[in-house]
């Protein structure tokens, strides 16, 4: 950049050194017919969800629609879904037997998750070799080594086949002399091999996987020895398939699995969806499943479990009992959000005495089902996550401090019921949130509100506006901890997060701040615990719920002075 003489005015940029955090990530637990279980596993668009998750829903659940109907406002974005089933769940596999003279169990194939899916696959064996060659001079008899024309590929550990057209031999590599394209081996050979009649192959395997009867993926150059780096294990990396060495010994190439004369079928595989309870959902939080699979996701920043799969003696307490440990579960992460539904077929009087069960600024409730197509046919799904991916969306295009309301709800083509004004105040009073179809307008959703009856926590997005300044600031301030606990600190700190608070100030998002971190609320006696307090005071942007307007008709002319 070049100036002129005297004095030069140049735009500068502010920059909050407190970066705002993310509020576009979520989650949904569900039942689905394939996918990891308990595991909270991104996926980052429908396309990219039914790769991992399966093309089609599981019987009887409505899931994967409440999946789609996530990603029907926004398009892409971060997902985490957790998969959960009943202890009947299980992987479909086929155990493969080695070459040895009596067989034994080497191999086994399983689908890449639990359930029915896996019954399909099928599974081929076949030779394959990673390096095909020549000797570049003659083998003697007995010889522990040879030279070649070629060891690309080769590793220690490999296994070669020696061929003199006559005879074959197969040794294990245990020394490689990559300069001199030398290879060595234990045990002298049996046989001469001849460099201008022989050939020398290494030995490894390919699994050929066909879905009802179709290839689909073909796995090629593979060992079963665990010291080469193309060992089954360590290769094979498929959204079909996993594979286990059974061998606690490797011995030689006679531990590769006999070639098959046709695809072998997986079997065994079963969806768990029989016998899915309250307590698969709920999850122990030591083994990280169900919904503690969420610990994982540090910024995760709301979640749903829409219309869950139960099977429990009496669904309509387990679901009660589900509800309020969801909620507890969002009440301990401190800054998440739950998305709830009311159940299915409800009036609004049954409908306000469900979500009575239910205090808190961290959940809320959105209703009624909505009507969707899916292959012609009409399906009802729960309004969660349509709801989450119209919040992501409504975040993304103006600020976590806009209120979900009056935003146009896609995918859908009606409701399950239509609601009367008198009804959706009710609905509103009791904090229930609604989606409403308007002429003209389309479906909508008509309401923001939490669960709670306090006043400062009544709207969702005061809630979840309290979650995003709270989490930026911890991420933020983390490197703080540690560093000597003195007014020197103290204003550092002040300067970071007022320069963030004016930024969301001038956002809209906060009408006005005040922030204290000083001796008076830093006594030394508290300093010398350890502890450093900041007191951060906001006024969050409200939001016009209810519209007033004053329509007077004045036929012997205006009474008011204007």
């Amino acid at each position: 950049m070049s100036y002129n003489v005297g004095v030069n005015l140049i735009e500068g940029q502010a920059v909050s050194p407190v970066e705002g955090v993310t509020t576009a990530v979520s989650g949904i637990i569900g039942t689905f017919n394939r996918g990891p279980l308990n595991v909270a596993t991104l996926v980052t668009s429908m396309a990219h969800f039914e790769r991992i998750f399966g093309a089609k829903p599981a019987a009887g659940s409505t899931s994967w629609y409440s999946v789609k109907g996530f990603f029907a406002k926004i398009g892409t974005g971060s997902l985490y879904v957790i998969r959960v089933a009943g202890s009947t769940a299980a992987k479909a596999s086929k155990t493969l037997q080695d070459r040895q003279g009596t067989p034994a169990d080497t191999l086994k194939i399983e689908a890449k998750s639990e359930g029915a899916w896996g019954n399909n696959l099928a599974a081929d064996i076949d030779d394959y070799n990673i390096l095909s060659t020549t000797p570049a001079a003659d083998i003697s008899i007995s010889a522990v080594s040879a030279v070649l024309t070629s060891i690309g590929g080769l590793e220690v550990g490999s296994d070669i086949e020696l061929d003199n057209g006559t005879n074959q031999e197969q040794v294990r590599i245990i020394q490689i002399d990559a300069a001199n394209n030398t290879v060595y081996w234990t045990g002298g050979l049996t046989n001469a091999y001849p460099a201008a009649t022989s050939t020398v192959i290494s030995m490894e395997f390919s699994i050929k996987v066909y879905d009802k009867g179709v290839l689909i993926e073909t796995i090629d150059g593979l060992s079963m020895n665990d010291a080469v780096s193309f060992f089954c294990e360590k290769v094979v990396s498929s959204d079909n398939i996993s594979v286990t060495d059974l061998k606690d010994t490797d011995t030689d190439y006679q531990d590769l699995p006999a070639v098959t004369s046709s695809p072998e079928a997986l079997t065994a595989g079963a969806d768990g969806l029989s016998d899915v309870i309250e307590d698969d959902y709920k999850g122990s939080q030591g083994d990280k499943t169900g919904k503690y699979a969420f610990d994982a996701v540090s910024d995760l920043f709301r979640f749903c479990c829409p219309n869950p799969l139960l099977t429990d003696a009496d669904p309509a307490v387990a679901l009660l009992s589900l509800t309020q440990d969801l909620l507890d579960y969002a009440n301990s992460r401190k800054t998440v959000e739950f998305y709830g539904d009311i159940p299915y077929d409800q009036s609004v009087a049954e409908a306000v005495t469900f979500a009575g069960n239910f205090e808190g600024w961290r959940v809320n409730f959105f209703w009624p089902w909505c009507k969707a197509i899916e292959n012609s046919l009409p399906l009802w799904i729960p309004p969660s996550s349509l709801a989450m991916g119209i919040a992501v969306e409504k975040d993304f295009r103006r600020g976590v401090h806009k209120n979900i309301g009056n935003e146009t709800v896609p995918y859908i083509i009606d409701l399950e019921y239509h609601l009367s004004i008198p009804e959706g105040e009710t609905l509103n009073n009791a904090g229930i949130n609604t989606i409403r179809s308007f002429i003209g307008e389309g479906t909508r959703t008509y309401g923001g509100r939490t669960r709670s009856a306090v006043t400062a926590w009544r709207f969702l997005h005061y809630a979840e506006l309290w979650s995003y300044i709270g989490r930026s600031l911890e991420h933020a301030l983390r490197d703080v901890v540690f560093e000597p606990n003195d007014p020197s600190l103290w204003k550092t700190v002040i300067r970071r997060t007022t320069a963030f608070m004016l930024n969301e100030q001038r956002k809209g998002a906060v009408q006005e701040f005040a922030i204290k971190m000083d001796a008076d609320n830093n006594p030394q006696d508290q300093v010398a615990l350890g502890i450093a307090r900041l007191d951060l005071e906001y006024v969050p942007t409200g939001t016009v719920e209810k519209m007033i307007i004053t329509l007077t008709s004045s036929p012997m002319g205006l009474s008011v002075a204007t």
